[in-house]
């Protein structure tokens, strides 16, 4: 049987457990134990907030864009930018 991916609007990301944020003097840091330290951004905090496994990246698009007065089209291709750089060192994972 072959498995098709879901398009990546239909996935809901998921934001690993063991993940911590830092805010030190305003900067952030993402960390999983305190010896490796990953400086995020605001944009993929704020975006890291939403990814609870129970939004769809489609419903996080729409909750960003009411948040920064944008449309979801013009948003959408940043979310899914940042989410995918989240996934690359397992901030998230898809579920």
């Amino acid at each position: 049987m072959v498995e098709r991916k879901k398009p990546i609007e239909l996935k809901k990301p998921l934001k690993a457990k063991n993940l911590k944020i830092i805010d030190h003097l305003g900067t952030l840091y993402a960390t999983f134990d305190g010896s490796s330290l990953w400086k995020i951004d605001r944009a993929a905090f704020n975006v890291l907030r939403m990814c609870d496994g129970k939004r769809t990246v489609d419903q996080i698009v729409e909750e960003a864009s009411k948040k920064i007065l944008h449309e979801p089209e013009d948003v959408r291709p940043v979310v899914e930018e940042i989410l995918e750089s989240l996934a690359k060192p397992k901030f998230v994972e898809w579920v």
